[in-house]
């Protein structure tokens, strides 16, 4: 088995920690980290970073991110955007929105993958989606995802919405991922050590009734990281 973690953090490396893992997808969540990231990817092959403002961190935020932000991608086009998104329990909604918007309507721009955190505002972030075209949008990944059904159906719509899990939670995790299909599945670690990507996806397996999703998964991973 070969995984990729589609979801981690400058502080935990999962391809240094967990035998089957290959690589990690690392996002920041400031502007300070951007630096901290770049050398990390100067030192290593499997490292594959995404740079973002993650809404819980915009009362740090300086005047001009956002052309700062676009000069880094510019000079990878590997690089991706993340962790970017909306939380409904912070405060000040209006700005994180509109730092969501600038960082989201440049990975359009750019056309870079997108890693997307949202908590208890689907609303907004369908509003969001439904101004560009479907033929215009990157690759978008919800990361650690928890959509209700009808949230489900809706970006489903989006050919090229993916949907990332550290979990599988008791209540609606089974339908969830029963509802998704096997190509637009992701797993990820979100940081966190005590999860084990290789019992994630077994789990998965056994949800879906496929015993090639680990193959599945680790394609649909190198999908994001390709763009």
């Amino acid at each position: 088995m070969k995984i990729i973690d589609a979801h981690s953090h400058i502080d935990f490396m999962t391809h240094r920690e967990q035998m089957d893992v290959v690589g990690t997808v690392c996002c920041t969540v400031d502007e300070f980290q951007w630096e901290v990231l770049l050398d990390m990817v100067k030192h290593s092959d499997k490292i594959y970073p995404a740079f973002g403002i993650h809404p819980w961190y915009i009362k740090f935020l300086d005047d001009g991110f956002e052309s700062r932000l676009e000069n880094l991608l510019k000079t990878n086009s590997s690089f991706m955007v993340g962790e970017i998104g909306l939380d409904k329990y912070k405060p000040d909604m209006d700005k994180q929105i509109a730092v969501f918007e600038k960082q989201f309507d440049l990975a359009v721009k750019l056309h870079r993958t997108i890693f997307i955190h949202c908590v208890g505002a689907w609303d907004k972030i369908l509003h969001i989606l439904k101004q560009y075209k479907q033929s215009e949008l990157p690759i978008v990944v919800m990361h650690s995802y928890n959509g209700n059904e009808q949230i489900t159906k809706e970006l489903l719509n989006y050919d090229n919405i993916m949907f990332s899990f550290n979990k599988i939670d008791e209540h609606y995790g089974i339908s969830r991922i029963q509802q998704i299909p096997t190509n637009k599945i992701l797993v990820e670690t979100d940081g966190k050590r005590d999860i084990i990507l290789s019992g994630l996806i077994n789990e998965i397996s056994h949800i879906k009734q496929d015993n090639n999703i680990a193959e599945q998964i680790y394609n649909n991973t190198l999908q994001i990281i390709n763009g």
